[in-house]
C-alpha cells in the first residue's frame, strides 16, 4: 500500500503529516453467572495509535495508523498481522497492529470520494456516548478496523451517502460482527453497508441517519457447526435533537436508535430459549451539553434483541444502562468517567439468574 500510494503522488510531491493518540485509564467490573457465582476484576489499560497521512497530490491522499492495546493484566505481547481479528472487540490485551492503511481519491470540487484499503467506519449517535447498533469501529479502548471500499457522495450541503463494500476473512471478521455470523461460506466473504446521514439543523434535529447492512450467506441459524446459511439484512434509524436551557449555555440532548433484522438465528443457538430469536433493538439517551463550560453529562438506556449481532457496543441478548460524564479539559485533552449495568434478557428454562456485568472506568485521552 505505501509503494503504491508513492507511486501515484511521487515522493518528492508528497506533503506528509502525523498524528495520534493516547487513552488511559482505570477499569474494573463485577460479573454475576447464571449459576450465581459472581467475580470481579480491575486493571490500568491505555490505547496508543500514531498516524502518517500524506498528501499525494492530484487528488490521491494516504494514512496508515498502528494501534496497540495494553493492559497491566495483559500475558504475551504480538504484533498482529492478520485479515480478521482475533475477537468481536479487535484487538487482545497485548496486541497492536495496522489499523489503518488506505489511499483515497478525492478530486477538488467533486461531490464524490473513494477509499480503499483498511479504514476505520464508525456512525454512533451525536450525543456523550456515541454508541450504535452497527457500524462503529473502536469505540472505548477498542481496536477495530474495516478492510474494503468505502465510495462517499455528498451531491449538496444536507446529505451524505456512504457504501462500504467490505472483506471479512474466511477465519473471522475485523470487528463488529459476531457469531453465528461467519465466513467460511465462499458467498459470504463480501459484505455492504450503505448509509444516508444528515447534520445539517432542522428545527431541534442535528443528525438524521438511516443505514443498511447485508451480509450474503454469513447467518448460520442453526450454530457455526451447521452448514446451513441465510443472508443477514439489517436496517437502522438513528435520530438527535437538542433544545436549549436557560440562558447558561447548556443544552438538552435527546439521542434514539432503532435496528431490525428480519432472519435471526435459534434461540438455541444463542443459549437463550427456544424459537426464533428476536432483532427489534433500540437505544435512547438523555445528554446535557455544558452542564457547566466544557463539562457534558449523558445517560442511555438500550435493549438488544438475541438475534442483533452487529454492534460492538451492544452484545446481543442485553439490556445496557449507562451514565458517562465527559470534561474536554483543553483542545488536546479529555477525560470520561463512566458506570454501567448489562443485564441478559431472555434465557433458557430452568436457567437460575440472568447474567449481570457491572463496569465503571476513568479515562483521559491526549491528541497530538
Amino acid at each position: 500500500m505505501v509503494v503504491l500510494a508513492l507511486s501515484v503522488g511521487g515522493a518528492n510531491a508528497a506533503e506528509w503529516s502525523t498524528s495520534g493518540d493516547v487513552r488511559f485509564g482505570y477499569v474494573a467490573s463485577e460479573t454475576r453467572s447464571r449459576s450465581g457465582t459472581e467475580t470481579d476484576a480491575d486493571s490500568l489499560r491505555a490505547r496508543v495509535r500514531f498516524r502518517v497521512r500524506g498528501d499525494l497530490g492530484s487528488g490521491w491522499h494516504f494514512s496508515s495508523r498502528v494501534a496497540a492495546r495494553l493492559d497491566t493484566a495483559q500475558g504475551d505481547e504480538e504484533f498482529w498481522m492478520r485479515s480478521y481479528a482475533p475477537g468481536p472487540a479487535g484487538l487482545e490485551n497485548g496486541q497492536g497492529t495496522i489499523d489503518e492503511a488506505y489511499l483515497e481519491y478525492r478530486p477538488s470540487d467533486a461531490p464524490w470520494s473513494v477509499r480503499m484499503g483498511r479504514f476505520q467506519a464508525a456512525w454512533g449517535l451525536d450525543d456523550v456516548m456515541k454508541k450504535s447498533l452497527d457500524q462503529n469501529d473502536s469505540p472505548n479502548f477498542d481496536v477495530t478496523w474495516t478492510d474494503g471500499v468505502w465510495l462517499q457522495w455528498r451531491p449538496g450541503e444536507d446529505w451524505t451517502t456512504h457504501f462500504i463494500v467490505r472483506h471479512n476473512d474466511r477465519r473471522g471478521p475485523t470487528g463488529n460482527l459476531r457469531q453465528p455470523l461467519t465466513f467460511s461460506d465462499s458467498d459470504s466473504r463480501i459484505g455492504v453497508f450503505a448509509a444516508a446521514e444528515s447534520k445539517t439543523p432542522v428545527g431541534p434535529l442535528i443528525q438524521r441517519m438511516v443505514t443498511v447492512n447485508w451480509l450474503p450467506s454469513a447467518l448460520h441459524p442453526y450454530g457455526v457447526a451447521d452448514p446451513r446459511t441465510e443472508d443477514y439484512f439489517a436496517v437502522t434509524g438513528k435520530a438527535t435533537a437538542q433544545w436549549p436551557l436557560g440562558a447558561s449555555g447548556t443544552q438538552f440532548r435527546l439521542g434514539g436508535e432503532l435496528g431490525y433484522a428480519p432472519n435471526t438465528p435459534r434461540r438455541e443457538t444463542m443459549n437463550s430459549g427456544t424459537g426464533d430469536a428476536d432483532s427489534l433493538s433500540w437505544q435512547a439517551s438523555f445528554n446535557f451539553m455544558d452542564i457547566a463550560p466544557e463539562h457534558d453529562l449523558g445517560f442511555v438506556y438500550g435493549r438488544v434483541a438475541d438475534g442483533w449481532l452487529l454492534s460492538s457496543d451492544f452484545p446481543a441478548n442485553r439490556k445496557l444502562a449507562e451514565v458517562r460524564w465527559a470534561w474536554q479539559v483543553s483542545p488536546a485533552w479529555q477525560l470520561h468517567v463512566r458506570l454501567r449495568r448489562r443485564d441478559e434478557i431472555d434465557l433458557p428454562a430452568g436457567t437460575g439468574h440472568p447474567r449481570r456485568d457491572d463496569d465503571l472506568y476513568v479515562r483521559a485521552t491526549w491528541r497530538f
